[in-house]
């Protein structure tokens, strides 16, 4: 069976969509966030949690904390 899987990598962090699961790992691949998503709506929650994770790590960045 063929993994469909998406995954992109965000400072410290790998978001990876499956069929019907969004989650958040760290580096070491510990979970760190996991939802449920509806496979027909599953690319648009994937682009949007990356968006805003990107948006707040610059966020955090450019007020000097650790991410």
């Amino acid at each position: 069976m063929a993994s469909n899987k998406t995954v992109k990598v965000i400072g410290n962090f790998k978001v990876e969509l499956g069929e019907s699961l969004l989650m958040i790992k760290d580096l070491n691949d510990n979970l760190i966030k996991a939802e449920s998503v509806k496979p027909f709506e599953s690319e648009d929650k994937f682009k949007e949690l990356c968006d805003r994770l990107e948006a707040k790590i610059k966020e955090r960045v450019s007020a000097g904390k650790r991410v």
